[in-house]
C-alpha cells in the first residue's frame, strides 16, 4: 500500500481509548473480553491476544452491549487488529454472499 494512501487513510480523527470492550464473534456465541486500543468514526483497533476472529464480528463498548458495533477485519499484527465499522446493509451483504457459497468465506478465514 502506497504511503499516500495509508496516510489518506489514516486523515480522521482517533481516540485512545485504553478500556475493556467485548468482541462478539458470532450472534449466538459468548462475548470475549478484548482491549479498545483507540476509536475513529471508521473504525476501531483491539487487542486481542491470540484469540481467532472471524472476518465479521460485533463489538460491544460496554458489558451491558448499549455500545454496539459491527465490525469487518482490516489488517492483524500479533496481538493487535484494525477493524473498520460495517453499515447494516455491508452486513447485510456479507451474510447473503456467506449462505450462498460458505466455501468462500472459509478460504478467506
Amino acid at each position: 500500500m502506497s504511503r499516500q494512501r495509508k496516510n489518506r487513510a489514516r486523515n480522521g480523527v482517533r481516540v485512545d481509548l485504553q478500556r475493556p470492550g467485548f468482541l462478539i464473534p458470532a450472534p449466538d456465541a459468548a462475548w470475549i473480553e478484548c482491549l479498545i486500543v483507540e476509536v475513529s468514526d471508521e473504525g476501531v483497533c483491539l487487542e486481542v491476544g491470540s484469540l481467532a476472529v472471524p472476518k465479521i464480528f460485533g463489538l460491544a463498548f460496554t458489558a451491558s452491549g448499549e455500545v454496539f458495533r459491527a465490525c469487518r477485519l482490516n489488517w492483524r499484527n500479533g496481538e493487535r487488529l484494525g477493524a473498520r465499522f460495517v453499515s447494516a446493509k455491508e452486513l447485510r451483504g456479507s451474510l447473503e454472499s456467506a449462505k450462498a457459497d460458505p466455501q468462500a468465506e472459509k478460504a478467506t478465514s
